[in-house]
Formats: C-alpha cells, sequence, structure tokens
C-alpha cells in the first residue's frame, strides 16, 4: 500500500505548473514593443460607434460569440448578426459611484 505522506508532496510537484497557467493577467496579449517572430503585425482599425444599447441589440438578433472580463469595469461581449460584428462593454451597476443602472457602450467594426 502506498503511503498517503509520501504522496503528498508527489501530487504538489505534478501540480504546482497546472496551478501556475491557471493565473491569467491584466492584459494577456503580447506587448507591442516586443520583437518576436510570432507577434502580429499593428494595423489600425476603425470602431464606429454604436448608439444602441446592448440589450436592443440581442432583442434584434445578435447573438453573443464571445465573452471576456473587461479590466474591472464589466465584460467585452462579441456580438454577431449576418457578417457584422460589434463590440459592447456591459458595465454593471456600482453603488459606489452612484451608478444605479447597467450601462453599455457598443461599436462595430
Amino acid at each position: 500500500m502506498i503511503n498517503r505522506v509520501a504522496v503528498f508532496p508527489v501530487l504538489c510537484i505534478f501540480l504546482f505548473p497546472v496551478c501556475a497557467f491557471a493565473q491569467s493577467s491584466q492584459d494577456w496579449l503580447p506587448e507591442s514593443g516586443v520583437k518576436s517572430p510570432y507577434r502580429p503585425l499593428t494595423v489600425p482599425t476603425t470602431l464606429h460607434p454604436v448608439t444602441t444599447s446592448l440589450s436592443s441589440l440581442l432583442k434584434t438578433g445578435y447573438r453573443i460569440t464571445t465573452t471576456t472580463h473587461y479590466a474591472g469595469s464589466g465584460a467585452l461581449f462579441t456580438l454577431e448578426k449576418r457578417q457584422q460584428t460589434i463590440l459592447s462593454v456591459l458595465t454593471p451597476p456600482n453603488p459606489q459611484t452612484d451608478q444605479t443602472i447597467a450601462t453599455s457602450r457598443c461599436w462595430s467594426l
């Protein structure tokens, strides 16, 4: 029978790298000034402001394709409908700043 005391240190050695990969940083993209053969080119992209709320876009047929946490201020959604892509940031209510309703900011690519 395997000694349980000896198994714990062995498991810690194997599980430590997994825990290290699970940690996320604020910005997971490579820095723009880093010289690397795997870094993509920085290309100007035009974002057009959309004056429609996130809830209205969802009611008109847009569907959420991706979502991620957005730097402590809410969630970032990617929406799609008929080959049109929209980025939208949803900011939840925050009683510390007297913001009592959720707001969204959206841009069309």
